[in-house]
């Protein structure tokens, strides 16, 4: 039961998914952080950045296994991890070029997936070197953003999910653990990498 649990708590919490649920969270909860007001054109927003962020990357990942090229579609070998993370950088920074030229650089939806791009291509440089987590790299990223946010324009409206997903980032640290995916310096190392870019990045530049 455990496992199984562990198992539901990294899927709802992939890292693919950041960007998605950061949009979300800013959209509905934070409206004045952004040019877009009208309910279906959130929607749609969101829909978009679903798509090529989660779904693509996860073709291309769904094809490299049918393919032999990698072993598992979670990514637990480290050498799994390099060509889906290298083709997940040029998609990144293309959203990002697009979200510059549309919303502005210092916009919030940009800076999430500014702050989202550059954990990825860090997390591609040392990968294949080192299997630090990806998992606590995306949860704190999101929650690091997340706490800028709600501490800076506090929202009553989100106070509830803001520590729903407080709990489901310690406890997905925890889970990556328990699954012994991850050794407790690479879960460690990929929640300081993630906080730090995703704090830093909203505290010195959302205007």
């Amino acid at each position: 039961m455990k496992r199984i649990a562990a198992h539901i708590v990294s899927i709802i919490l992939i890292p693919l998914i950041a960007p998605a649920y950061l949009f979300w969270i800013i959209l509905f909860f934070f409206p004045g952080l952004t040019h877009i007001h009208n309910t279906s054109d959130k929607l749609l927003a969101i829909l978009y950045i679903l798509l090529a962020t989660t779904l693509l990357p996860f073709i291309v990942v769904f094809i490299l296994y049918k393919q032999k090229k990698i072993k598992t579609l979670t990514l637990d070998n480290k050498e799994d991890r390099v060509i889906p993370q290298i083709f997940s950088c040029f998609i990144y920074a293309a959203v990002c070029l697009f979200l510059v030229y549309t919303q502005g650089a210092t916009n919030a939806l940009t800076l999430s997936m500014v702050a989202v791009s550059v954990s990825v291509i860090g997390l591609t440089l040392i990968t294949p070197f080192w299997k630090i987590s990806t998992h606590a790299c995306g949860a704190w990223g999101m929650f690091a953003i997340l706490w800028e946010l709600q501490t800076r324009y506090p929202s009553p409206e989100f106070e509830l999910l803001y520590y729903i997903i407080l709990f489901l980032t310690v406890t997905v640290c925890m889970a990556r653990l328990y699954l012994k995916v991850h050794t407790p310096m690479q879960v460690l190392a990929g929640s300081v990498m993630g906080a730090l870019i995703g704090f830093s990045l909203f505290h010195y530049f959302l205007v």
